[in-house]
């Protein structure tokens, strides 16, 4: 049984009264060199945090993208503003794309390869990308 007797309420209403009673928690003194290391301790955790957070997300991106991927741009050219040419070999077969804002077209599929890596670096002259597609244009245009 809870005692309500009159000396116990007096007491209680003393003790939420006075003012020693229940210190109310001072704040920090912003100064103090204990203060400072929690404040540089947290930014510095915060920062450390957040460099693994970017390195895992690189580490996880590239996962996808190796040398030894199917998927590699051989060529671009641009033909407008915003608009190019993609030169890009898919497994054993070498896709002519059209890329614009907001829409990729497949322009041709080369059964053969048209372009390799040697291409690229340079070391067939002659044999540039420009040429490729000019060629090309000229002969679709003979074969209507």
């Amino acid at each position: 049984m809870i005692d309500l007797s009159p000396a116990r309420f007096r007491f209680l209403a003393l003790a939420a009264v006075s003012p020693g009673a229940a210190a109310a928690p001072s704040a920090p003194d912003v100064l103090s060199p204990g203060y400072a290391a929690q404040v540089l301790g947290s930014l510095l955790l915060v920062l450390l945090c957040l460099a693994a957070v970017i390195w895992l997300l690189r580490r996880v991106n590239r996962a996808g993208s190796g040398r030894g991927g199917s998927l590699r741009v051989l060529a671009t050219a641009s033909v407008g503003v915003r608009e190019k040419v993609v030169l890009l070999a898919a497994g054993d077969r070498q896709l002519l794309l059209g890329v614009a804002p907001g829409t990729v077209r497949t322009l041709h599929v080369f059964d053969e390869p048209v372009a390799d890596a040697a291409d690229n670096a340079g070391t067939a002259p002659g044999r540039d990308f420009a040429g490729l597609l000019s060629g090309l244009a000229g002969q679709r245009g003979a074969g209507r």
